[in-house]
């Protein structure tokens, strides 16, 4: 009969689960970056309602608020970044979930071929004994 294909579902399902594992490291990217731009974005008020406090809050808010501007856009760049790694990762996901299925697919396969030899070979031995019985029968 055919050789097995449960050392290459090992492997298939090994590459599926780390595909899986750097996927999950970059969601968690993904919400540690939009994090970031909501405590950034939350932090604009209160800078502002110190900032018109005094005069010299009021002067260094424009700075502030400058490099807050270039920070959220760093972020976005990294979050664009993040976004393009998940679907190369996503791409190489599907690839091996469809390579997976198909080994698993084969073994199916190979074991309802193995199952249906062995029905068929133990129907033919009941077959022979049936003759048998006819034949000492008659």
């Amino acid at each position: 009969m055919t050789r097995s294909h449960e050392p290459l579902i090992r492997l298939a399902r090994f590459k599926v689960e780390e595909l899986q594992k750097q996927m999950a490291e970059i969601d968690r990217a993904r919400a540690s970056l939009n994090d970031q731009i909501s405590r950034l974005e939350a932090s604009v008020p209160e800078e502002q309602a110190e900032a018109a406090k005094s005069k010299d809050g009021f002067l260094a808010y424009g700075s502030y608020a400058q490099a807050v501007i270039k920070r959220k856009e760093n972020i976005r760049l990294s979050l664009a970044e993040v976004e393009g790694q998940a679907d190369a990762i996503r791409s190489r996901l599907e690839t091996a979930f469809q390579e997976l299925k198909k080994y698993e697919l084969l073994e199916e396969r190979r074991l309802a071929r193995i199952e249906s030899a062995v029905r068929s070979a133990e129907q033919a031995e009941l077959d022979e004994i049936a003759q048998m019985r006819a034949a000492r029968a008659h």
